[in-house]
């Protein structure tokens, strides 16, 4: 009788690792679409919130709206655009570096200067996105910043490799410089251990409100 008995319990052991294996490949396989889903989702979105920022800008362009100093407003609201034409890197700029913000566009440090103005502009971007290109930047390259305030010109200075603790190169050297701020190395994978900097400074031929 202990035999007959064990005759079935192996094959029904089988059968519940199969049901198992079956049921964890399915989960794996939803928990794979949901972040597939979730991925194209944030893509859509950043997508559309630059669509809607270019228009914006253009729109203000096209019915030439009198220049506007730049005023701080809540976290995620639009500040302007950054074009580097050797780079055909342009991208919209929205206030602040939540990590919601930086899912959407370049982020505008709060507390840094505005776009033209005298002091330190800080623009962060991720260096898989919106500033993958700044890997081949190079010295006296031109930025173009378009703002409701006007459009400015800079140009590359220098760039520099640092550590997340060198918060220096956020301060500013009394001119209207501009600095962009992305991690480093670009093709690190995971959360990139040193942060690349791009320094620029405005030059005269800017466009600055009245």
């Amino acid at each position: 009788m202990p035999l007959t008995e064990n005759k079935y319990a192996i094959p029904n052991a089988a059968r519940s690792r199969s049901r198992a294996a079956l049921w964890i490949e399915r989960l794996l396989w939803i928990a794979g679409c949901v972040a597939l889903g979730y991925c194209a989702f944030l893509w859509g979105r950043a997508q559309y919130d630059q669509a809607q920022g270019n228009w914006a800008l253009d729109h203000m362009a096209i019915n030439d709206r009198p220049p506007v100093k730049f005023k701080v407003n809540r976290e995620g609201t639009l500040v302007g655009r950054i074009e580097i034409p050797r780079l055909d890197l342009s991208a919209i700029v929205f206030e602040g570096t939540s990590d919601g913000t930086l899912a959407r566009g370049v982020g505008h440090l709060m507390g840094s200067a505005g776009p033209g103005e005298h002091g330190n502009l800080v623009l962060a971007g991720h260096r898989d996105t919106f500033f993958r290109e700044l890997r081949g930047i190079k010295k006296g390259d031109e930025v173009t910043i378009t703002a409701p305030g006007g459009e400015f010109q800079y140009q590359v200075e220098s760039t520099a490799v640092v550590q997340p603790e060198q918060t220096e190169v956020l301060k500013s050297d009394g001119g209207a410089t501009l600095t962009l701020i992305t991690c480093y190395p670009f093709r690190y994978i995971g959360n990139a251990p040193e942060r690349f900097i791009v320094r620029a400074t405005k030059v005269e031929k800017s466009r600055d409100p009245s």
